[in-house]
């Protein structure tokens, strides 16, 4: 039996490092900073992940697979990609290809072949690479970034919410606008998440001895769907200070980790704590108060937050959130109406 052989290792299509002389090779290391591609500020806690792809064959070529490596920029936006594992082995085997991947709720996706928008990319370097990010609008398309990542296994349970958002935006193309549905749809016989007994009114004055009334309002940042829903109590006649709002998710398609990257997008920088559940996450500062936690057993991610006049101290959001979490076997499913469509809140704390 021949013994197994480290791939062929084709030239790298890119450079060694940005104003450096420095050797490069599909096989790495690599290295960068992840920074906002307005700001410049940096960018922690994005998901990295490195691909490296092999065929194989003589005359008679196909794919032999590929591995992958998966890291998170630390506080400074850095990321670090070691050498290839190299654990695809063979005579006739290559390494023919590195693509590299970052991702960040809130950010257009990155990969170093292929830009968002078809237009120009600084080009890529093994070391010293800067990831300039643009933040996500409104007018960016959830099925053409999908499509652009075309995101390995990592990545993909981190964009689940994604799909959601891109068959909507489908359904929408489809039938010309969002009232006028193909004639075999029926929005009747679908469902939505409903949070809005978690939490009632009356228990936030009760708590917080507030004494005026609340409208009961929808998010309009994320779209209400069978595993989602957002509840905002606006405060009648006062400033987003007097608001309170919570999130809900329960068995997201893409499980809990995605909810996880929503909270560390949310609060950047906050620990975990067990002051709800062992999983849970306080932040604490004047404008507002904010709790968020897993219920892995239930499958449950909420994230409650509080204007900083409603909530004074981060004691009354820590007593709030444990309300919600008692009562998180109120939440059901209803019909979706035909006409259906959440009513957005102007303001309130994010």
């Amino acid at each position: 039996m021949l013994p197994a052989c480290s791939p062929l290792v084709r030239d790298a299509p890119f450079g060694g490092a940005r104003d450096h002389v420095a050797d490069v090779a599909l096989t790495g290391p690599f290295n960068g900073q992840i920074v906002d591609g307005i700001t410049a500020a940096p960018i922690g806690d994005a998901t990295v992940v490195a691909v490296w792809s092999y065929d194989r064959g003589d005359g008679l070529i196909g794919p032999a697979g590929s591995e992958t490596y998966v890291a998170r920029s630390d506080r400074a936006g850095r990321y670090r990609v070691p050498l290839a594992p190299e654990k695809i082995r063979g005579l006739t085997v290559r390494l023919v290809d590195f693509t590299l991947f970052v991702y960040k709720r809130g950010y257009v996706g990155y990969r170093s072949d292929v830009p968002y928008d078809g237009g120009g990319r600084a080009q890529f370097v093994a070391r010293h690479n800067r990831v300039a990010m643009r933040k996500w609008v409104d007018s960016d398309s959830h099925a053409d970034h999908l499509l652009m990542l075309s995101p390995p296994p990592e990545i993909e349970r981190l964009t689940a919410w994604e799909r959601t958002a891109a068959n909507a935006s489908l359904l929408r193309t489809l039938t010309g606008s969002p009232g006028e549905p193909p004639p075999d749809f029926k929005p009747s016989a679908l469902e939505w998440l409903d949070a809005t007994a978690l939490l009632p009114p009356e228990e936030v004055r009760r708590r917080t001895n507030y004494l005026e009334a609340f409208d009961i309002l929808e998010f309009g940042d994320l779209a209400r769907t069978h595993f989602y829903h957002g509840v905002h109590l606006r405060a009648v006649d006062h400033d987003e200070v007097w608001d309170v709002g919570y999130r809900v998710w329960r068995d997201p398609p893409g499980g809990l980790e995605p909810v996880l990257e929503t909270f560390r997008a949310t609060l950047p920088g906050v620990e975990p704590t067990a002051d709800i559940t062992a999983e849970t996450y306080v932040l604490d500062s004047e404008a507002v108060r904010a709790v968020a936690f897993l219920d892995r057993e239930r499958r449950i991610g909420v994230l409650l937050t509080c204007g900083g006049m409603q909530c004074p101290d981060i004691e009354t959001a820590l007593i709030l959130a444990g309300y919600v979490l008692d009562h998180l076997d109120q939440l059901k499913q209803v019909p979706v109406p035909a006409d259906a469509t959440p009513k957005p809140a102007p303001r309130g704390p994010r």
